[in-house]
């Protein structure tokens, strides 16, 4: 629920001006009347957008951040990365107010901000589906002067004030330049899913795009399409396509696939590639199921997010650049 001046008008039953003049000390409010309007505000801990902007010219850098409903081993990682980048930046001014969200729903989300909201954060750190309401919702909060850092994950039509992460579409070029060596003669099967999320539809292009480039009729790509999990469109996969020669997964594992036993019965003559560093993932590569593991290291992505909130509430400047690339990572086996 977020906390408005139009809310606090509500529960104590006046206008919207009333409360105005009570947060800002002016006359010609009834003493009982700006008393109940004063203990609504400080139960529900409510600031005007002028406050919020005098707490960060005071330099006190409240920051939210919002990590999504994904893998324990990422979240741990982003977490590392933010209390990184809090010792790097100073602990005494800054304060991090981290949830992780329960689901990928929009409303999860904007409970979530509004949460934030009422807590008076000055800037937030979110990693979200690239949509028309999760755009809007962050051009909502710019409009207030509360700046949004898109971390590991880039809503690319808002208003956010960066994009920290990996370039997605050089991420699938990789995966398509790891595997395609190892295809000639057979196919290669892409599996899609809702791709909410915008790397995974720009994963999926730069491997398509990439694997076009290196065919030259040597081997046929294959979109499997899926619109939820994997496992409805992937059951009895192999068994329809006998000559499969990798697997590409831009997004979540395949574990259906990577259990199939027509797979196993086939284990080291099919090549396997998927997108970041999950428990599981980390568990098919040391079973030597998986080939390679594509990682955009989420501990660092979330460390510098933080960096670059910190400066743009400190000294009121934008970054240099909308999109701030980091390393990818390719993770084996052997590396572990």
């Amino acid at each position: 629920m977020k906390i408005t001046a139009q809310w606090i008008a509500e529960q104590c039953g006046v206008s919207r001006g009333t409360v105005d003049r009570v947060v800002n000390g002016r006359p010609n409010v009834a003493p009982a009347v700006r008393e109940r309007v004063q203990k609504v505000i400080r139960e529900y801990g409510y600031t005007t957008p002028a406050q919020r902007h005098a707490l960060r010219a005071e330099g006190d850098c409240r920051i939210g951040v919002l990590l999504p409903c994904l893998d324990t081993l990422l979240i741990r990682k982003m977490r590392e990365g933010l209390r990184l980048a809090v010792r790097q930046c100073g602990a005494a001014d800054v304060n991090l107010w981290v949830e992780e969200l329960k689901s990928r729903s929009h409303r999860s989300y904007f409970e979530a901000i509004g949460r934030m909201e009422e807590k008076g954060v000055g800037g937030l750190i979110v990693a979200a589906p690239d949509t028309v309401a999760m755009a809007e919702e962050i051009d909502r909060l710019a409009g207030h002067g509360v700046p949004v850092v898109a971390c590991c994950a880039d809503v690319r039509r808002s208003g956010r004030l960066c994009y920290v992460g990996a370039d997605m579409e050089k991420s699938g070029r990789v995966a398509a330049g790891l595997i395609a060596p190892f295809v000639a003669g057979g196919t290669v099967l892409a599996l899609s899913d809702q791709r909410e999320f915008a790397g995974r539809e720009a994963r999926m292009r730069g491997f398509l795009e990439r694997m076009r480039e290196l065919a030259d009729g040597r081997f046929h790509v294959e979109l499997v399409e899926s619109e939820g999990a994997y496992d409805r469109s992937c059951e009895g996969l192999l068994q329809r396509h006998p000559h499969v020669r990798a697997i590409y997964m831009p997004s979540e594992l395949a574990g259906i696939c990577l259990e199939d036993p027509a797979y196993l019965r086939r284990a080291g003559t099919i090549r396997t590639v998927c997108h970041g560093m999950t428990a599981a993932v980390q568990q098919y590569l040391e079973r030597g199921r998986l080939d390679f593991a594509i990682d955009q290291n989420p501990l660092l992505q979330a460390a510098r997010a933080v960096e670059i909130l910190v400066r743009a509430l400190r000294t009121g400047e934008s970054p240099r650049q909308t999109e701030e690339y980091m390393d990818i990572r390719i993770i084996t086996r052997e590396l572990l």
